[in-house]
């Protein structure tokens, strides 16, 4: 297997390929030949022929990151290395989940708001803490204790954790302009077909299920 993962075409990118679709000397698929040199004549007729011994190619898409066409059954595309595996619209987390961890979320910032206030007299020390606290978490597990407990997560497109600048453009950027707007853009999670807020949009993130798992290293 990890051998015909080797084979791909360097005219379109199109792979895996198997030894029989594959041409060795210039490199290329059956989707390729009009470059085909005449030292393969018979598989070229073949290649031409519907009536021919070799099934319809399998259809190919674009890699999201890089353009290149790859097969759609290709997990890892061979130009950049992206993961391709499609995030169903099951694995998205919906709005009652995510709610339910805003709302577990907001109360060890409340407890702290509590012990400093009478103290320490800062205007939205509520809504720093809570920043600082969704920021960090983020950052360090792709999730805060209120995803931990519903069982979703924050990736980017990549199924990756998300970078430090989409952790900021979404948590503090994103979070700003949901308060400042009562929470519409919060409430859009609920018709959006990817499930997503507008701080997921500004930052380019997705929450999904950690059931459904697409599992990424968590940062030390």
């Amino acid at each position: 297997m990890a051998k015909e993962a080797t084979l791909y075409c360097t005219k379109c990118w199109l792979s895996p390929l198997c030894p029989e679709h594959f041409y060795p000397s210039t490199r290329s698929c059956l989707l390729c030949t009009a470059g085909e040199t005449a030292e393969e004549p018979e598989q070229l007729s073949l290649s031409r022929s519907p009536a021919g011994p070799w099934p319809n190619p399998i259809p190919a898409a674009a890699c999201p990151k890089c353009g290149t066409h790859i097969r759609q059954e290709v997990e890892f595309c061979p130009n950049c290395g992206m993961n391709n595996r499609v995030i169903k619209e099951a694995d998205f987390a919906g709005f009652f989940p995510r709610i339910g961890a805003a709302i577990i979320d907001s109360l060890p910032s409340l407890v702290i708001t509590g012990i400093l206030f009478p103290v320490i007299d800062i205007p939205g020390i509520f809504l720093l803490l809570l920043v600082g606290y969704h920021t960090f978490f983020t950052y360090k597990k792709g999730r805060t204790l209120g995803k931990m407990v519903l069982g979703i997560k924050v990736m980017n497109i990549n199924r990756e954790p998300p970078t430090v600048k989409q952790i900021l453009l979404r948590e503090v950027l994103g979070k700003l302009l949901i308060f400042f707007t009562l929470f519409i853009g919060f409430i859009w999670i609920i018709w959006d077909p990817k499930r997503r807020g507008w701080h997921d949009y500004i930052s380019g993130t997705y929450v999904t299920h950690t059931k459904r798992d697409y599992p990424y290293e968590e940062r030390n």
